[in-house]
């Protein structure tokens, strides 16, 4: 789909970070928006921004996309505004830092829950309706860790791993359908899903040009959009002594300095 305008686009977590300016993008092109997060106040927020750059229609739900009836609910209030969907945004998502063996297990749950089952419950929510349509995009955002697996993020790494594959099986699936899939692969991006101080090194992405980048895949849909020089990396083995050294040296450092 090369025409954005007036177009109906989901996005789940929206509420901030990439999600947030994925929204914004949209919205400055005039798609119709369906947004979803678990914090109300600043997705009521993101949705007076979302006006005020030029969509015509906003509509906002607070969701927990981890539980399978809130994510279902939300794709059938967008259903209800739009009589259709033309983009779904699967960008929620949570993360968690540390070595697994110290990891809480409603952690590991929530993460799995909100990382692997959302996008699950979302793409099974609008899969009949895409099919009837004969059109539409899924956009799975991903990470870098969907291919490079990170010592301290393993939990992390292994969610997006899943949804990785889920979106490459998917596609298999819906050959021929018209409705297309792809996954988008941000590296670290400045945001507030690494805290305060937010992630460091020197392949920081803002969360604009990541948004650019998912309606870029939602205009153009292809298999796989890397960002970064993790293009050109993305088969190499092991991730130590590659470019993510640093990060992990700093994660490192921090723990000593507790």
């Amino acid at each position: 789909m090369a025409r954005i305008r007036g177009a109906a686009v989901l996005v789940t977590g929206a509420s901030s970070g990439i999600g947030e300016a994925v929204a914004l993008a949209f919205a400055r092109r005039q798609a119709r928006l369906a947004l979803c997060a678990r914090r109300l106040d600043r997705l009521n927020a993101v949705a007076e921004e979302c006006r005020r750059a030029g969509s015509p229609e906003v509509v906002v739900r607070r969701v927990d996309v981890g539980h399978e009836a809130e994510a279902r609910a939300f794709v059938a209030a967008a259903l209800q505004a739009f009589e259709g969907i033309d983009v779904l945004v699967n960008n929620a998502g949570v993360g968690w830092t540390g070595e697994l063996a110290e990891m809480p297990r409603e952690t590991l749950d929530a993460m799995f829950a909100t990382n692997v089952m959302g996008p699950v419950y979302t793409i099974q929510a609008a899969l009949p309706v895409l099919l009837e349509q004969r059109q539409g995009v899924i956009v799975n955002v991903a990470s870098v860790t969907g291919f490079r697996a990170v010592p301290y993020s393993a939990a992390y790494s292994a969610t997006k791993h899943a949804l990785v594959a889920l979106s490459h099986a998917l596609r298999g699936e819906l050959s021929g359908t018209g409705v297309k899939v792809t996954v988008v692969y941000p590296g670290s991006t400045d945001t507030e899903f690494f805290g305060q101080r937010g992630p460091e090194g020197p392949m920081v992405h803002s969360a604009r040009h990541v948004a650019e980048v998912v309606v870029g895949a939602a205009r153009h849909p292809r298999r796989d959009v890397i960002l970064g020089p993790y293009r050109l990396a993305q088969l190499a083995e092991p991730i130590l002594g590659g470019p993510m050294d640093h990060m992990l040296g700093e994660y490192r450092r921090r723990r000593l300095r507790r």
